[in-house]
């Protein structure tokens, strides 16, 4: 049996101008901006906005395309749309909730589109489509924003497997605050 979210954590979308959209998100709604991100000349996403409301590390994440990107079919390495909605993200309670997702989408034979840690919010996520070719993010131990309202420095995004994980040792690395977190346990604000 599938273990069930705790929560929509947060939404990704790509933009068609990213400096209009998180101007928008930021004066408008009064998001604040946590994190930046260029991606490697290799993808069709040049550049990530990371926005934040409270001390969960995002509640946005927003990315504009490269020019002559072409979206890739569904079902392909990584559809990416040419604006509006790129993953809708869910937060899982616990390392072994977000481990017992990503077996049953493999039992159920649903293709996963990857497993990472890693880059800003630094948590770790796999990626599926539901039935209409929408992006999932499943995710758990996402960084949390402290009193200083920074965000930490994120290492690169890394490809993983859960099932073959020490999260012991991901944990330690991950730093201090979230080196006793037990694995079943939920990490961050309920």
């Amino acid at each position: 049996m599938m273990p069930r979210p705790r929560r929509i954590g947060h939404v990704g979308l790509v933009a068609r101008d990213l400096g209009r959209m998180v101007r928008f998100y930021c004066d408008v709604i009064g998001m604040k901006v946590v994190d930046r991100m260029s991606f490697p000349e290799t993808s069709p996403i040049r550049d990530g906005v990371w926005l934040r409301i409270g001390s969960d590390h995002h509640v946005i994440s927003m990315f504009d395309l490269r020019e002559g990107a072409e979206a890739p079919p569904p079902r392909d390495s990584y559809p990416i749309p040419s604006s509006g909605l790129h993953h809708i993200a869910f937060e899982m309670a616990s390392f072994e909730d977000l481990r017992s997702a990503a077996r049953v989408v493999r039992e159920q034979q649903v293709p996963l589109q990857g497993m990472r840690t890693g880059g800003p919010g630094c948590q770790l996520r796999l990626y599926l489509w539901d039935p209409e070719g929408n992006i999932i993010e499943l995710y758990w131990a996402l960084d949390q924003i402290g009193w200083d309202g920074r965000s930490r420095p994120y290492p690169p995004v890394e490809n993983i497997d859960l099932e073959s994980l020490d999260v012991g040792h991901w944990l330690e690395e991950k730093g201090p605050e979230f080196a006793s977190a037990p694995v079943g346990a939920t990490v961050g604000p309920a």
